[in-house]
């Protein structure tokens, strides 16, 4: 039998459309629902923000990836920028990471104060990548450290800008009255797409760079506001205390190269401490940033300040052995630490290596000598209040152990070689072998002073980057211990154009 719709619709016409205005009511219905729960929604404090889970960490191949080609970082060029003085004598000061671009500043310019993360304009000059900005603003949102100075980022900019030797990029400007005084920053961030197209982890690089950029309106900003320190100028002396730097081998510009650059430090610091991704360009120069730096930067924003009135720091001194001791075997090492306000804690030492911290009285460790050479040797106690203010007290001892192993390892420098080493182009191959007539418990490698590397081995092999350090003389030094904390050391000379 034959199906005739036409007269079934005549039909049935009334009862279909009523099934027919159903369907669209629930799907409209279902369509309002869905939108409700992934708007944005505004926060108790009155900033708005993307609604945006938890953070969750970045994942391993991802970071595998970054650490296998880290992201762009051009090893030299300079902080460029203008001063103009306004009628009321006040100067408008512009800062840029290597050259302006004035298309961009235009329209960060336009775009204006943000309010929120949510109103951070997104500017997407490729075409290709619409979706990135609200990744990137929930990525800020969850995991990246920030305050009052996200309404003063004005937009984040993503340009394929070409092999150009950087990823990323930070523009600002600020206004100083004639009396020293810096009344207002904003800034805006540049990301280079060139080098990720294509690249299965295009949003991890977008996101690690981004936290260098945010690193760097971050710090600057409250450097400038709240310290009313301009450019050029260094970062206040807290810093370099709790990080530890030295003013000597970096500066406020790129005079030293990119990554002597106490600016790109601090935002690598902040990029380290917040990203996820577990990456620092110049930790193979200076180190990784402690829980001090993090403690730092969060308290930043409050800008400088003595201790509250009344709050001295506190008193310490070593009890235990008296200084000049001869010692053997175990010996008790204890110190006395008192402070008006409380003690956090006491961190003993043998010469500059740390031996353990105690948090409650009587501040005491047990310290075994047969681990260290014999020959003198220098006890020290640290004490920290609860305000974070330190006082230290040290003595001198000489260790005697009799018997066991005295000899000394060896060292050497295989790679490079020569003595001085002209470093003129590509990443430099390090590697340090050690031996000893029982066993070598391990190798330190210092590059001015400063350790940057430990392997509990009789072999180091690591890769210096040729973009991450600048042009100078560098002192490379290889120190040796063996299981009896026998020493011995060897040094070269590089000369990197």
């Amino acid at each position: 039998m034959k199906f005739n719709f036409k007269a079934f619709f005549h039909k049935h016409h009334k009862l279909i459309l009523i099934v027919a205005v159903i369907l669209i009511v629930l799907i409209a219905a279902i369509a309002v629902i869905y939108a409700s729960k992934h708007r944005a929604v505004a926060p108790s404090d009155g900033q708005q923000k993307t609604e945006t889970p938890a953070s969750t960490p970045p994942p391993e191949e991802a970071k595998k990836e970054i650490a296998k080609n880290p992201p762009k970082h051009k090893a030299s060029g300079n902080m460029s920028g203008s001063a103009k003085t306004n009628p009321d004598g006040s100067q408008t000061v512009s800062v840029f990471e290597g050259s302006s671009n004035p298309g961009d500043l235009g329209k960060a310019q336009t775009a204006g104060p943000s309010g929120s993360i949510a109103g951070i304009d997104y500017i997407d000059e490729t075409g290709g990548h619409p979706g990135l900005g609200d990744e990137l603003k929930n990525y800020l949102s969850s995991a990246l450290l920030h305050a009052g100075e996200v309404s003063s980022l004005y937009a984040v900019i993503l340009e394929n800008a070409g092999d150009t030797g950087w990823a990323g990029l930070y523009s600002a400007s600020y206004d100083q009255q004639p009396n020293g005084d810096i009344t207002s920053a904003w800034g805006y961030i540049t990301l280079n797409s060139y080098y990720y197209e294509g690249n299965p982890y295009f949003t991890d690089y977008m996101k690690l760079i981004l936290s260098h950029e945010y690193g760097h309106h971050y710090t600057l900003y409250y450097k400038w506001v709240v310290w009313d320190l301009g450019v050029g100028v260094r970062f206040p002396d807290s810093y370099y205390d709790v990080r530890p730097l030295s003013k000597a081998t970096t500066a406020p510009d790129y005079s030293l190269g990119w990554s002597n650059c106490d600016c790109e430090i601090i935002a690598e610091d902040y990029s380290y401490l917040y990203s996820g991704y577990g990456y620092h360009a110049m930790a193979g120069t200076y180190g990784y940033p402690s829980a001090g730096t993090r403690t730092w930067l969060i308290n930043e924003p409050n800008g400088p300040g003595a201790p509250p009135a009344g709050d001295n720091p506190p008193a310490v001194s070593v009890s235990e052995p008296a200084n000049g001791a001869t010692l053997s075997g175990s010996v008790n090492f204890a110190a006395t630490a008192s402070d008006d306000n409380g003690v956090s804690k006491v961190e003993f030492y043998i010469d500059s290596t740390s031996v353990v911290e105690d948090t409650s009285v009587p501040y005491s460790t047990t310290l075994n000598t047969t681990s260290y050479g014999n020959g003198g040797h220098t006890l020290k106690a640290k004490a920290f209040d609860t305000a974070g203010q330190s006082a230290e007290s040290s003595i001198s001892v000489t260790i005697s152990n009799t018997g066991g192993d005295s000899e000394n390892p060896s060292v050497n420098i295989v790679k490079p070689e020569g003595n001085p080493y002209s470093w003129t182009s590509g990443d430099l191959y390090i590697k340090v072998t050690a031996l000893d007539n029982v066993a070598v418990q391990k190798i330190e490698l210092y590059i001015n002073d400063y350790l940057v590397a430990t392997e509990n081995d009789g072999l180091m092999e690591r890769i210096w980057s040729w973009n991450n350090v600048g042009p100078g003389t560098y002192i490379m030094r290889a120190k040796a211990f063996d299981t009896s904390n026998n020493t011995s050391e060897t040094s070269i000379t590089i000369n990197k154009s």
